[in-house]
């Protein structure tokens, strides 16, 4: 999966697309860069309707090359590090979305597999992420 990113590009238009090709994970850009591992506030998430440009005013365009066997810490340091757009990836758990925090080693396919899992009727699963409405681990 190839994302074009450009100054006037919606941010609602890079998470569709991410959505699109892995329908159990979410982005969400975040107006503070973070380390691996570390989880963002949920006051830092930007809306989607600001463009890529507003976010980052020395934005320079180019393409990010997305594949399912790569780590979510990768994707996360790939978007800071080369455009300065940093962004939190979330895993689907049943009815809410948790960041992948504490899995960022693991890939995207692994990630979209395992929130296919835990959002199947009648399944439960251990906290193991931060949970996005109440904070825990």
């Amino acid at each position: 999966m190839k994302i074009e990113i450009q100054n006037f590009t919606k941010v609602q238009s890079i998470k569709d697309a991410f959505n699109k090709a892995y329908p159990f994970l979410k982005i969400e850009f975040v107006s503070e860069k973070h380390a691996i591992g570390e989880p963002s506030m949920i006051s830092e998430i930007i809306k989607g309707n600001l463009l890529l440009g507003e976010i980052n005013s020395k934005l320079k365009k180019g393409s990010i090359d997305l594949s399912s066997e790569q780590t979510v810490a990768l994707i996360e340091q790939t978007f800071q590090k080369k455009f300065g757009l940093p962004i939190q990836v979330f895993r689907k758990q049943n009815n809410a979305w948790i960041e992948t925090s504490h899995t960022d080693h693991h890939s995207l396919a692994w990630q979209n597999e395992k929130g296919r899992e835990a959002s199947m009727p009648g399944i439960t699963t251990a906290a193991g992420d931060r949970y996005l409405e109440d904070g825990q681990f």
